[in-house]
């Protein structure tokens, strides 16, 4: 077994390739990137001739001592692994090939997935929340001030996301405008941390996702005649009432697809929870940016993404059952 390793290792530093095969190990056995370059200069170089060979490789190398590395070479004899599949849910190979979980430390991307999938729902539902009284606005005002207001929700559109996310970081510093602002009314008495916070996170996707579930909800209500509700109010209906028996069921389409397209944008979302979030704000897809653009570790980087692209497929289906649900409840009422 030790001499296939020097050979193989040998060929690995002639081909050029050695630094590949030891970032690859020291992926799944941190720390042991140095010792497979070390051993394959070695073994290319003539230094590991002795016989047994094992011998000469452990009293150079004791490295080679670790049962994991072992582990991780047998694994690698197949053309297919799930180790990154795997270590995408934390979850790794033990000792005797079983699935289990990785030490606490590690383990962190089961609980970035989820948050992601939470940031995302609560974003949703707050641009859901925001745009319903505004499109109601945009639709009953004159059209000389609902033109105004549709420009003015259309404006975040036109600008840069990075540059709106650093204005949020301006605006929200401790000595940015709002700070100043509460401090010089004495509403508070020292600033108040805002920026990178879940809050500000919450803050800036809303404002660059509003317009979305906004175009999507107005497209929606100005096919909806007013008569329908002067007709529920004149028939003595509150307008509260009125406005959820009759507009609601209306109007819940376009609530529907607005929200489907703000929770996909938010879920891919990398550069406003980097910028703004803090470090118990990022999302999937700030791993998935690091590991295929920083750290070129692609195999990690797919993986993610097929875990980003499941939960995309998911919600897709729960939004179209609802849907269907909602039309089949419509046509029978």
């Amino acid at each position: 077994v030790f001499a296939a390793l020097v050979e193989d290792l040998a060929d690995a530093r002639r081909a050029g390739k050695e630094g590949v095969l030891a970032q690859l190990v020291n992926q799944r056995v941190v720390g042991s990137r140095f010792l497979v370059i070390k051993t394959a200069k070695d073994a290319a170089d003539g230094k590991l001739t002795m016989r047994p060979v094992r011998d000469e490789v452990l009293s150079k190398q004791a490295g080679w001592k670790n049962i994991d590395l072992w582990q991780v070479i047998a694994r690698q004899q197949s053309a297919r692994t799930d180790y990154y599949l795997l270590a995408s849910l934390d979850l790794k190979r033990g000792a005797d090939n079983s699935i289990e979980a990785v030490s606490a430390d590690r383990a962190i991307f089961v609980d970035a997935l989820l948050r992601t999938i939470w940031i995302s729902i609560v974003v949703t539902v707050i641009c859901a929340v925001l745009a319903v009284p505004l499109a109601q606005a945009i639709v009953s005002a004159p059209p000389a001030w609902s033109k105004l207001m549709f420009a003015l929700i259309l404006f975040p559109l036109w600008t840069s996301l990075l540059v709106r996310t650093v204005i949020w970081i301006i605006v929200l510093q401790k000595n940015g405008p709002v700070n100043s602002t509460l401090l010089g009314l004495g509403i508070v008495s020292e600033p108040l941390d805002l920026i990178y916070t879940r809050f500000s996170l919450y803050l800036a996707m809303v404002q660059v996702l509003l317009p979305m579930m906004v175009l999507s909800v107005v497209a929606v209500m100005r096919r909806v005649p007013t008569t329908y509700m002067r007709a529920a109010l004149s028939l003595g209906a509150p307008w509260l009432t009125a406005w959820r028996r009759v507009q609601l069921p209306l109007i819940l389409p376009g609530i529907l697809s607005g929200g489907a397209i703000v929770f996909v944008f938010a879920l891919g979302y990398y550069i406003t929870p980097t910028l703004v979030g803090g470090p118990t704000d990022q999302m999937i897809s700030s791993y998935i940016a690091f590991y295929t653009n920083s750290t070129l570790n692609w195999g990690m980087g797919a993986a993610l993404s097929l875990q980003l692209l499941m939960i995309l497929v998911l919600f897709a289906l729960l939004f179209w059952t609802a849907s269907v649900l909602f039309r089949r409840k419509a046509h029978v009422a």
